[in-house]
């Protein structure tokens, strides 16, 4: 979409980046098709304004999911946002400050939704399946046609699904803890003192640091770094996706199955998932600049590096179910807010790194930084976090508890008529 500065004369073409171009006629031909003069900063700006809607709804979207489901909100935060996305072209023809606030309405919009199904797996999916089922269903989702499956097939909990069967519907609740119950209040004060929570938070910036690097500005690198065109962009982009949810199913599958064998605790289960996700990222970022203009390489460590992410999901995110599915919307709303505090920053520290000064050295730096935080995202986790519900998760009663105790109470007053000295007597008198 964007004009870029490859217009100057060739024996000045180094001064922008240290890779050759193969088809230097073709990508000025491309480039010269663009339509927006949008210089490096703006670009970070533009990259980082729909993550400043998506931080600020992830707190409110966890407290809604807790208050009036997971299901509605959910499924319109997707249409939501699966409506203005197509708005996004007409957009930029307006003008860069339309396309920042659509991007942050879209933002908006989808930052209720991960609290949101967070919310609703805390209440489906039992404690030694959490890791697989909670991985494959996000990365699933297909915006506008989805939404119609989603609204008539989905339910709230296993306590209101009309069609399940009763020994499915017991296997869940027995294993998840959580049953059709009151609202309790958010334990806001344990919750933010909690240092198993304050593993995950802190965790979850570090982590997505370098994922959001890569998903927002990748294909800029791609194409004034290392030439690629837009094409083989396209592809590169796919790539990390892809291997990044063929990383997620296998590492779920993992984890749940070391569980199942009480090989290990929890606890280490995602610690050491948390590990191999973050690990084999932080050791191909080095190797990126030292592989110079070999695509080949480029696009081979980009791909582990950032497909290893993956099983993160089995690690640090699916830990927020194991220490307080009870009020999993809210926990998994701090989480992302956390790691889309990331979202903001990093393609706009991007932007000012690389504004007027797009140089292989300047993007070199880029990754190092990734490279500190992911290393400082292993520790963090290792040293902090936990894998047993946490006290301020416990509920003082549930629904089935007030159900227990309303027939207890039946049943002593039936003994108590039956033991009364009218029973069976006329009692006119009285």
């Amino acid at each position: 979409m964007v004009k870029h500065k490859d217009t100057l004369p060739a024996n000045n073409f180094t001064e922008i980046t240290e890779c050759p171009d193969p088809g230097y006629n073709k990508t000025t031909k491309m480039s010269n098709q663009a339509t927006y003069d949008w210089d490096e900063a703006t670009q970070g700006l533009i990259l980082s304004s729909f993550f400043y809607g998506y931080a600020l709804t992830q707190i409110p979207g966890g407290f809604l999911a807790e208050k009036i489901g997971g299901k509605r909100l959910f499924g319109y935060g997707i249409l939501i946002t699966a409506i203005l996305s197509l708005l996004t072209p007409v957009s930029a023809k307006v003008g860069t400050w339309a396309v920042v606030i659509v991007r942050v309405m879209m933002g908006l919009a989808e930052g209720v939704t991960i609290p949101a199904l967070s919310s609703m797996q805390g209440k489906w999916l039992p404690r030694l399946e959490r890791s697989l089922l909670s991985n494959i269903a996000n990365a699933g989702g297909a915006a506008c046609v989805w939404f119609f499956f989603w609204h008539f097939m989905v339910f709230e909990s296993p306590a209101v699904h009309p069609r399940i069967a009763p020994d499915e519907k017991q296997y869940i609740e027995s294993t998840t803890g959580v049953r059709r119950r009151k609202r309790y209040p958010t334990p806001w004060k344990a919750l933010l003192t909690s240092s198993a929570m304050w593993a995950i938070i802190l965790t979850a910036f570090l982590q997505t640091w370098g994922g959001y690097v890569t998903h927002t500005t990748l294909p800029r690198y791609m194409h004034t770094i290392q030439k690629f065109d837009i094409a083989q962009d396209g592809v590169l982009m796919a790539l990390p996706n892809l291997f990044n949810i063929f990383a997620s199913v296998v590492g779920s599958w993992f984890a749940d199955f070391l569980l199942k064998k009480k090989w290990l605790s929890t606890v280490v289960v995602r610690k050491l998932l948390n590990t191999l996700g973050l690990l084999p990222a932080a050791l191909c970022v080095p190797f990126i600049p030292l592989a110079g203009c070999d695509h080949v390489t480029v696009v081979a460590l980009i791909v582990v590096g950032n497909g290893m992410l993956g099983v993160c999901g089995s690690g640090l995110w699916v830990n927020i179910l194991d220490i307080g599915n009870n009020f999993s919307g809210i926990t998994m709303g701090l989480a992302n807010f956390s790691a889309n505090l990331s979202g903001v920053i990093a393609p706009y520290f991007v932007g000012l790194m690389t504004n007027d000064n797009e140089t292989m050295e300047q993007w070199n730096s880029i990754f190092y930084v990734s490279m500190a935080l992911y290393l400082l995202g292993i520790f963090v986790f290792i040293v902090f976090a936990r894998g047993s519900e946490q006290s301020w998760n416990h509920l003082p009663q549930t629904e089935t508890d007030i159900d227990e105790q309303d027939k207890e109470k039946n049943n002593t007053q039936d003994r108590e008529i039956n033991q009364s000295p009218y029973n069976g007597k006329n009692t006119e008198h009285l």
